[in-house]
């Protein structure tokens, strides 16, 4: 890793993380989306959902969000991987909810 592009990325994607966190807990649905860029991703397999663009993103969190009583989410750092033209940060950590009564 003695290629300064390839450091800088990975800070650049470490303050990403930091950014994402934040908004996340503050329930900064705005802030969170543009994090993403306008075709990004943001995929949560083990749920069967995904939002791709920013404005699926935001309002797909809000939607969320409101079919919860409650939500805890411990995330792991993830993998940050940097390929040709590509850089990806991938994050998993264990997840607990439970909707709310009148969605059971």
């Amino acid at each position: 890793m003695r290629d300064i592009s390839v450091i800088a990325d990975r800070v650049e994607i470490e303050a990403l993380r930091g950014e994402f966190t934040d908004a996340g807990t503050l329930h900064d649905w705005d802030r969170f989306a543009a994090l993403f860029a306008e075709d990004g991703a943001w995929r949560m397999p083990h749920i069967g959902v995904a939002f791709v663009g920013r404005e699926e993103i935001r309002a797909g969190l809000e939607r969320l969000q409101g079919l919860w009583d409650f939500f805890v989410q411990t995330v792991h750092p993830g993998m940050i991987r940097l390929g040709a033209g590509v850089r990806t940060h991938v994050m998993t950590g264990p997840e607990d909810r439970r909707p709310l009564p009148f969605l059971e």
